[in-house]
């Protein structure tokens, strides 16, 4: 809900006015084992913890977001485990000796406030599904906690840094089984307290019997064994934590995934569409979601508007650049696949691996198939060389966006640009497409695309009837490979212009004749094509691509359609936008299309 400023909030933890600089302690809520969404396999669910009779070994690691890939990211420990309230509570101090935890204690003696989230295994899972909305629930019992993290976005909300005011006067309800050992025990105490550790911590009765069998042993050092142990475990089975808390509620790479499936959807709302996490950024402006992106680095922005980021420095700049562009691109190919430009179903795709000159193989380039005696030998043919190459281009366009409407956090003007990019590349493509198609380009045989001599042009130009579409079809059927073998190719497409669309529909549509003159033989047969870049009467017949490709088209590999890419402009405040695209498209051989110039 918004806050005075007009912010929008979410919940956070309490002021941190438990914070005590001389000892470097603070009081913390771990967890209120809240519902918390989290999906699996059957999509999404509501994780619930009892916290109850939860177990742990004291004193509990406290690390830096649930890394343990580093002793520097052990910023303390949190000792006095206990429910109090319905809350799983205890007392964290920070290490003197790390620099990070001094950071923190510098920020806590700020005001700042920081959340805390449990790493944990479940004991016993039980799930049931409520008749009503039919959303599952997960309910994880038998608890054992094995490290609390500092961390910018708790999984529960309520997790944090207690103030002294929210702690007094209340009484305990209820304790967990976590006991600090007395500093005298007799040795069976002893031995039931290690037996706890090893069942607290998973691990396996060999670990235990070695300690039992120790003549002195260190409750102390048993404990750091275990902790070790752990962390051995964790690294090599992997699944030694069935769920932590900040595995998607605090991980950068899941909040801009999230972030930018957001604002995908605000440009683009019926092509992206809004599920799972990214319904929580739905409402946020750019602004508000940078302030989020800068707490997962520790920092605090404060951003009141999208227009502040040129006042914040190049980190800011460039994670905003970064969620724009992001944002944008995938709004742009949903809108530029949802445009099928009409070329795409009679040119055939290919991929470029490069810029480079490509050449493909072309029909009837394999040898022939000969027979092989008995106990013979295949004889080896060659493949022709296709002289004919293709090669991709970069093509480029780019707008600004100016600082006036980033103030406004306008990200209408960047949709409209998007929808606008993506039209223009999908009609550019269609346009260079149908142009090289009826340019009639000469091929490296030195004649025309369309040549008598290569049997695919009607010697006089004729409307379409069942006379001359008769002779489309035939001369596809005659053309022969490079050995002079028949191809017996069928037709497929007729492409027209608008000049001339109704003609085709007539034709091609299936009627029921009154007599034998007026049966048309090739109705049904042709799928038609039209198209305004094909201009006047002429038309075309052309084969299925996949069986004898004419015009060949594609991408860059991995860059499939336009991209777009944002930077700021620090000395004119506006936002560049820049569109390219890596398209390349080509003829590459005569025999799977006929013309006809029309009538």
């Amino acid at each position: 809900m918004p806050n005075s400023d007009g912010l929008l909030t979410r919940a956070a933890s309490t002021p941190a006015t438990s914070w005590n600089p001389e000892a470097g302690t603070f009081e913390v809520v771990l967890s209120t084992g809240a519902a918390v969404e989290r999906r699996d396999n059957r999509g999404a669910f509501d994780e619930v913890l009892r916290i109850v009779n939860c177990r742990c070994v004291e004193p509990l690691p406290l690390l830096d977001s649930h890394r343990q890939d580093s002793l520097d990211r052990r910023l303390g420990e949190v000792t006095g485990i206990h429910v109090e309230s319905g809350a799983l509570g205890g007392t964290a101090r920070l290490s003197r000796h790390n620099p990070a935890a001094q950071r923190i204690a510098a920020e806590l003696t700020d005001g700042a406030r920081l959340g805390v989230s449990i790493g944990y295994r479940v004991g016993i899972w039980t799930e049931h599904t409520d008749p009503a909305t039919r959303r599952r629930t997960k309910v994880g019992t038998g608890l054992s906690i094995l490290e609390a993290s500092l961390v910018a976005v708790p999984a529960d909300p309520a997790a944090g840094i207690r103030s002294h005011e929210s702690s007094e006067g209340s009484n305990m309800t209820e304790t967990t089984e976590v006991q600090t050992p007395a500093e005298t025990q007799t040795r069976a105490q002893v031995n039931a307290e290690i037996r706890s550790i090893a069942a607290s911590a998973g691990l396996p009765a060999e670990w235990a019997n070695r300690h039992l069998d120790a003549d002195a042993p260190d409750l102390n050092a048993i404990r750091a064994d275990a902790l070790a142990e752990i962390g051995l475990r964790s690294r090599a089975v992997g699944d030694i934590r069935a769920m932590v808390t900040s595995d998607a509620n605090n991980d950068p790479v899941e909040i801009r995934s999230a972030m930018t499936d957001a604002l995908a959807h605000r440009i683009a709302p019926s092509a992206v569409k809004l599920e799972g996490r990214a319904r929580d950024y739905a409402g946020l402006t750019t602004a508000e979601m940078l302030n989020d992106l800068a707490a997962q680095r520790g920092e605090r922005l404060r951003l009141r508007s999208a227009g502040e980021v040129f006042e914040r420095g190049a980190m800011v700049a460039s994670d905003f650049a970064a969620l724009t562009s992001d944002a944008a691109n995938k709004a742009l190919l949903s809108q530029y696949q949802a445009a099928s430009p009409s070329y795409r179903q009679w040119a055939a795709r290919k991929t470029f691996a490069d810029f480079k000159a490509h050449r493909f193989l072309r029909i009837g380039d394999f040898p022939a198939f000969k027979p092989v005696g008995e106990l013979g030998e295949t004889e080896h043919g060659d493949i022709s060389e296709n002289l004919e190459t293709v090669r991709a281009d970069a093509y480029g366009t780019a707008i600004a966006l100016s600082r006036v409407a980033l103030v406004n956090d306008d990200l209408g003007a960047l949709s409209d640009f998007s929808a606008a990019i993506a039209t223009r590349a999908a009609a550019d493509e269609n346009r260079w497409v149908y142009g090289r198609l009826t340019s009639n380009p000469v091929l490296a045989d030195g004649k025309a695309l369309f040549h008598a001599d290569h049997g695919n042009l009607a010697g006089t130009g004729g409307a379409i009837g069942v006379t001359t579409i008769g002779a489309a079809f035939a001369a596809l059927r005659k053309q022969t490979g490079l050995d002079g073998i028949p191809l017996n190719l069928v037709p497929r497409f007729l492409l027209v212009g608008p000049d001339i669309e109704t003609e085709a529909r007539q034709f091609i549509t299936s009627v029921t004749p009154t007599k034998t003159t007026d049966v048309n033989p090739w109705s049904g047969s042709l799928e038609l094509v039209v198209d305004a870049n094909l201009t006047g009467r002429g038309w075309h017949v052309l084969a299925d691509p996949g069986a004898a490709p004419t015009v060949v088209f594609g991408w860059l590999a991995g860059h499939e359609g336009p991209q777009i890419r944002t930077e700021i402009d620090f000395s004119t405040r506006a936002l560049h936008v820049a569109a390219g695209l890596d398209f390349g498209f080509g003829a590459i051989d005569h025999r799977g299309a006929y013309r006809n110039a029309g009538a």
